[in-house]
């Protein structure tokens, strides 16, 4: 009697190891599946960007959605990595350099996607916010249209759809070896969009953030 204990203890034991190491096991893969996500915040530094009616620059508002965006992530637990975090850039001032740096960034931080952060500007009266992406890849056209309805939701402007890259290039797409995206969340010139921007923000940036979850989920 007292083996026959002994054996189904052992047996028991076994069973609780192997438990654990399966979750264990569970537990690392689904950690590791974790996408990188690089946000860019478009401009900074030297470059100001478009500027308001008021003198705000671009520079300034495509930073502080950007940052949003990257706490939102990070609560849905992705890895958030930044072109830029403030109005510092250690890069060159040439604009094309400026470009590729951001690019290099993304390979150089292993990222799987690039989520580029910008405002529009018009001479003309114009409003709305709209994503460039490559039509030819299906994941980012998703996701894009993932993000797009989101902004739909708040209902503070208007729709202009998608943009296809190989129509319109833009470097940090067109020569990002990630995939990428640019979102323009709105005209700087127009004083709707700019009102939004500026005093709901974080609105935009969960927006922008549960977008690209729904989309990689």
């Amino acid at each position: 009697m007292k083996k026959l204990l002994m054996t189904l203890l052992l047996t028991f034991c076994i069973g609780c190891t192997y438990t654990l190491l399966n979750e264990k096991d569970t537990t690392v893969s689904a950690k590791s599946t974790k996408k990188t996500i690089m946000i860019d915040a478009g401009h900074g530094g030297y470059d100001v960007g478009a500027v308001s009616n008021y003198g705000d620059y671009e520079k300034d508002i495509n930073l502080d959605i950007a940052l949003l965006v990257g706490k939102q992530l990070k609560s849905y637990s992705y890895n958030v990595v930044y072109t830029r975090t403030n109005d510092s850039v250690s890069w060159s001032e040439d604009n094309v350099e400026d470009l590729q740096t951001r690019c290099d960034l993304a390979k150089k931080r292993n990222a799987d996607l690039f989520v580029s952060i910008h405002l529009n500007s018009s001479e003309y009266e114009a409003n709305g916010y709209e994503i460039y992406c490559d039509f030819n890849n299906k994941n980012v056209v998703k996701l894009s249209n993932s993000i797009l309805k989101q902004l739909d939701q708040l209902d503070y402007s208007t729709n202009r759809g998608l943009l296809d890259t190989n129509e319109t290039p833009l470097y940090v797409v067109a020569n990002n070896e990630v995939d990428a995206i640019l979102i323009e969340a709105g005209f700087i010139s127009d004083d709707s969009d700019l009102y939004y921007l500026k005093n709901y923000t974080n609105n935009v940036a969960t927006a922008i953030a549960k977008g690209i979850k729904k989309s990689l989920n």
